[in-house]
């Protein structure tokens, strides 16, 4: 009877704290919203002995197995997450720290979770973080990769036009492709082999074409990556670049020495852009290196002349479709009256 009553009442006790007593704890660091002390009827300067001595006082009575409440799990859990908090080496003085400078929570608890982190060692998270951003970039890359090769194949499968979304490229793979299919169809044909599809059609040129488009060496932003292009390379070869950026800068934009041709052709390249670069015919490629095309104020002026001779072809268009119109108008008043004097 005696220890009933005493259980009666240590229940009553945890739901007066529970009840009344409120700390501000969202991030559940601590006991939640409950002082850890009065949890375990304990005060601050309490020492490691009374809370054990404490926390097993009450884990005789609150335990599940003898208190059948309905909430005896979640009390006892409560019990038990105030034992861990005072008994702990890091965490008491936390606790402590904080009822003391309760504005201080989010340092406080910043500073818990920092503590139960593992500890591990800075070299091997270095390690595994340029692992993954090396794969994250490859992979990136490669999807890049893919997709141009998958355009260039598609665009040679299907003769794509300049005007439907083809290149010069494109067109002299498709050249390719069907000088290497006419060449097998005339080896078929004197095995006595015939074939009755549509060359577009035909698995044997589609697999010509995919056999062309992976010789392709693609360059620029969607070239296929190697080893060497690999984050963590990059990284170990950091000071290397930096030399070789410095010894470039250096020969183009500072030192007085005419430019290596490697070096005009680059950068006409990386002005005019890799896709027009590609488009260009090699005698404007010259062109474009002679006049030194890098410049702003060369790349500038032609820019303005393109957009100058652009506007007039636009003009000498408009005109001649209205010319058209005229005579189109023209020629059916023309009719008109035929109709009406044959009337």
């Amino acid at each position: 009877m005696t220890n009933r009553v005493f259980l009666y009442l240590c229940i009553l006790w945890i739901l007066c704290i529970i009840s009344f007593a409120k700390i501000y704890d969202p991030l559940k660091v601590f006991c939640g919203e409950y002082n850890c002390y009065d949890l375990l009827g304990l005060s601050p300067d309490a020492s490691l002995k009374d809370i054990k001595k404490a926390y097993r006082k009450v884990s005789l009575t609150l335990h599940p197995d003898k208190n059948k409440d309905a909430n005896a799990t979640e009390v006892f859990q409560l019990i038990t997450k105030a034992y861990e908090i005072l008994s702990g080496n890091d965490s008491r003085p936390l606790f402590d720290y904080y009822l003391k400078n309760p504005k201080d929570y989010f340092k406080v608890s910043g500073q818990h979770y920092y503590e139960i982190l593992p500890k591990s060692d800075v070299r091997l998270i270095v390690v595994v973080v340029i692992g993954l951003l090396s794969w994250f970039f490859h992979t990136i890359q490669y999807q890049k990769y893919e997709k141009i090769v998958k355009y260039l194949r598609s665009a040679t499968l299907n003769n794509l036009t300049l005007n439907n979304g083809g290149t010069k490229q494109t067109l002299e793979l498709y050249k390719r492709a069907s000088e290497i299919y006419d060449e097998k169809i005339k080896e078929l044909r004197a095995k006595g082999e015939k074939s009755k599809v549509k060359m577009t059609n035909d698995p044997l040129f589609e697999k010509i074409v995919n056999e062309i488009v992976a010789e392709v060496k693609v360059e620029g932003g969607y070239r296929k990556p190697e080893w060497k292009d690999l984050f963590a390379v990059h990284c170990v070869l950091f000071p290397y670049y930096i030399v070789l950026w410095a010894m470039k800068y250096h020969r183009r934009y500072i030192s007085k020495n005419p430019l290596p041709s490697e070096d005009k052709l680059e950068m006409a390249r990386d002005k005019i852009g890799l896709f027009t670069w590609e488009e260009t015919s090699d005698e404007q490629k010259q062109k474009f290196i002679d006049m030194e095309i890098w410049k702003d104020e060369v790349y500038n002026a032609w820019v303005a002349e393109m957009e100058a001779e652009e506007l007039k072809r636009q003009s000498k268009s408009n005109k001649g479709s209205k010319k058209k119109k005229r005579r189109n108008q023209a020629d059916s008043d023309d009719e008109v009256r035929g109709d009406e004097y044959i009337d």
